[in-house]
């Protein structure tokens, strides 16, 4: 499989075509984006440059809990835009799964 030169740009432009709750998304630097799905979870996206480069992502658990592995899937190493499509869509079923209680 061929890899992606993928801006951070780029992966918004995903974001926003694949995931229609997703609000607040914003260019943080070159290498690190962030959004909020379904108005409960944060999201960020970031590049790493070892070797040949690739988008990560991770859900916030809780003030400093991240996760970057939900459902069985990992969603880090994407280097291809359906590689990023595939990981955006992970964490969109993640996030409908999750039952959110509300204890006030």
């Amino acid at each position: 499989m061929a890899h992606d030169d993928l801006t951070a740009d780029d992966v918004l432009d995903l974001v926003d075509a694949h995931l229609p709750a997703a609000t607040q998304a914003r260019k943080r630097s070159d290498a690190e984006l962030g959004f909020v799905l379904y108005d409960a979870f944060a999201v960020r996206g970031a590049y790493d440059d070892y070797g040949r480069g690739n988008w990560g992502f991770s859900i916030a658990l809780g003030a400093d809990a991240w996760v970057s592995k939900v459902l069985g899937r990992k969603l880090t190493l994407c280097g291809t835009r359906d590689d990023v499509k595939a990981a955006l869509e992970t964490i969109d079923v993640y996030a409908e799964e999750v039952e959110i209680v509300d204890y006030h």
